[in-house]
């Protein structure tokens, strides 16, 4: 294991042991019990709470687990350290990397407050990393910057359909793309209604890029089938006036048989895959699918790809991203941050529980691909460290 330079997080990991077996606590979401402070705090996306939750469970030095990690669900404020940190819990990737901003010392501006506050807390101190299922960078990505992401998954984007419904199984993102800008109001004959998710989502921001448009050009309700009712009153256009819902939760769905919305398929195999994860980690995923289900998409001149296949993720879907650690760029030295996060022996690219008599990666175990070679920076190796950003 690699050991560098002291830095301010502090000495406690100097090499991170790995549970191979079965893991016999209870099953948790948030740390359990709620002072059971640990040397690395996290909190942010949606996308990536339960393997992290898994990350937390497996991962331990001199028998003492390192990660804790929140969940973007739950009850409100949460508490990451022993002294202050008491906080509003972050909701999306989005909200995550806001709380680390703060935690650093930087002034979020708005309503949050001054420097190292978030939404009126102080929080200076309170988060060594930021769950992030989305790049939040400029265009193209740097490799400079305050902050890193830190990739160690690989995440397919799909579109959910309600199983009993009569939309396609199978469409191409021009169709998906024309929905969501409104253009049109059917896919192959077959009347369609988008469903948006929370703002602070990375998800929704993943997706927002991909249909072209914006969360601007959506308030300024440039998009009509987009408009949504968030304070009781009728929105204005009052078309389709439905709610933001919480990402990766295929309940939304039921019983709405002309509904769409986007969805990770890492979390929808998550979802699937209950029991085991339960019995080899520890971790009790919430099974969110009800009555979604995944279409496969292609892109022009190019053959379907379906999400998933064989129960496994299909890292050439046509929507594939990355999925983060974010950290703060002056804390890569630092030793618990560099044996827990970065490089391909790191603890989180290494971890593995047993499934079967078999070794399993904890990383695919939750439904992600596992990249060992770089394409690109926004198609990385597990555990590279040259996508950065200021936020």
């Amino acid at each position: 294991m690699k050991v560098r330079n002291v830095g301010r997080v502090g000495t406690v990991l100097l090499a991170a042991a790995l549970g191979a077996s079965a893991v016999a606590a209870p099953a948790m979401a948030d740390p359990n019990p709620a002072t059971d402070y640990r040397t690395l705090a996290g909190v942010g996306s949606d996308t990536t709470q339960d393997v992290m939750n898994g990350f937390g469970n497996v991962i331990t030095s001199g028998g003492n687990k390192v990660i804790a990690s929140w969940d973007a669900r739950g009850t409100s404020p949460i508490k990451t350290k022993a002294a202050n940190c008491t906080f509003n819990r972050p909701d999306g990737s989005g909200a995550g990397r806001q709380v680390l901003r703060a935690s650093e010392g930087e002034n979020l501006g708005g309503t949050h407050g001054g420097p190292g506050f978030y939404q009126g807390s102080n929080v200076v101190g309170c988060a060594d990393f930021a769950r992030s299922s989305s790049y939040g960078g400029p265009t193209p990505p740097s490799t400079t910057g305050t902050y890193t992401y830190i990739p160690f998954g690989v995440d397919a984007v799909a579109l959910a359909r309600n199983v009993n419904g009569d939309i396609p199984t199978n469409i191409s993102f021009a169709q998906v793309q024309r929905v969501y800008k409104c253009f049109d109001d059917a896919i192959a004959g077959n009347p369609v209604t988008p469903r948006l998710i929370q703002a602070a989502s990375g998800t929704w921001q993943f997706w927002t890029g991909k249909m072209g448009i914006t969360e601007a050009e959506i308030n300024l309700g440039d998009y009509d089938c987009l408009a949504t009712d968030t304070d009781g009153n009728p929105a204005t256009p009052a078309v389709p006036n439905l709610p933001r819902v919480q990402e990766h939760d295929g309940t939304v769905l039921n019983g709405n048989l002309n509904q769409i919305v986007p969805f990770s398929a890492g979390q929808f195999i998550a979802q699937s895959n209950v029991a085991t994860i339960q019995s080899a980690t520890g971790v009790s995923v919430t099974d969110r699918r009800g009555e979604a289900a995944l279409t496969g998409m292609r892109l022009p001149g190019q053959a379907i790809q379906q999400p998933i296949v064989g129960g496994v993720l299909n890292t050439s879907f046509p929507l594939r991203r990355d999925v983060y650690n974010v950290v703060p760029t002056a804390d890569l030295s630092v030793p618990v941050i560099d044996s827990t996060f970065t490089g391909a022996d790191s603890a989180i690219c290494t971890a593995t529980v047993t499934v079967g008599g078999s070794p399993r990666s904890v990383i695919e175990l939750f439904g992600f691909g596992k990249r060992t070679t770089g394409i690109d920076l926004l198609n990385a190796a597990c555990g590279a460290t040259d996508l950065k950003a200021n936020s």
